[in-house]
């Protein structure tokens, strides 16, 4: 039995889109799904997202696996890819227990509420001479400043960093920055079991708390290659994330 299969992309990172239904009765189990996830990215996409039945109250819970098969726990770029697939206007996804809210704010950009991140965690770090924050904002990240993004040995510097299993025991995602702003922001970024990506939501999101710790004001726009996300603070402490997303095309896979 075949697995309908919907492709999305959100601000550069792309997605295979599968319901957990259609998962079971084609008779991936989920211990199979890993695998499954491999074989569905090896055309570069970025993670399988795995949609389940929405629970009474309307929340529809959503899992993400990286293209090696890892678990990817929050994943902002791909739930608002899963937005666009629902067709509503608003609504709210549970991922990796947490509950996030969105609304369609244009024909194909979406915003997801975060919370209060006021109890984010952040600490000072050094990798190989750089200087940097690590902000635990659900997935582990580490922020490091630069003065030229074009260049640098991106990939190298991941390496190093999760080779410090001191500062890193889960792996970390790596956010290179570069600063034309006060408010604006040019970013690289590594995710763990993926690679460089074009984009990372929750990374934009470290990006700015690390800005904010570090006095900004007002909100931030996080440019990486994939396009732009917009970040700013809510009135209580939350913070909300927009940016783009669309779906490209469905197929079936054996």
């Amino acid at each position: 039995m075949s697995v309908l299969l919907r492709f999305g992309e959100g601000c550069g990172n792309s997605f295979v889109l599968a319901l957990e239904e259609d998962l079971h009765k084609a008779g991936v189990a989920e211990e199979q799904q890993s695998a499954f996830a491999r074989e569905a990215c090896r055309a570069g996409v970025d993670g399988l997202l795995i949609l389940g039945e929405a629970a009474a109250d309307g929340a529809v819970p959503a899992r993400i696996l990286n293209r090696d098969g890892s678990a990817g726990g929050t994943c902002l770029n791909g739930l608002r890819v899963a937005a666009c697939a629902s067709g509503d206007s608003a609504g709210v996804f549970v991922m990796d227990h947490r509950r996030i809210p969105w609304r369609r704010t244009r024909p194909e950009e979406f915003a997801l509420s975060l919370g209060d991140l006021h109890a984010v965690g952040m600490r000072e770090v050094c990798v190989n001479g750089h200087f940097g924050l690590a902000v635990d904002f659900w997935n582990p990240h580490a922020v490091f400043a630069v003065d030229e993004l074009d260049g640098f040995a991106l990939d190298a510097f991941a390496a190093r960093c999760e080779a410090h299993l001191e500062l890193f025991p889960d792996g970390v995602n790596v956010e290179m920055v570069k600063r034309i702003s006060a408010t604006q922001a040019l970013v690289r970024v590594h995710e763990r079991g993926v690679g460089e990506t074009r984009a990372c939501g929750s990374g934009a999101v470290a990006v700015a708390l690390a800005a904010w710790r570090e006095g900004a004001v007002g909100g931030q726009e996080v440019r990486m290659p994939g396009g732009a996300l917009r970040l700013r603070q809510l009135l209580g402490g939350g913070v909300e994330l927009v940016g783009p997303a669309s779906l490209s095309y469905l197929s079936t896979k054996a």
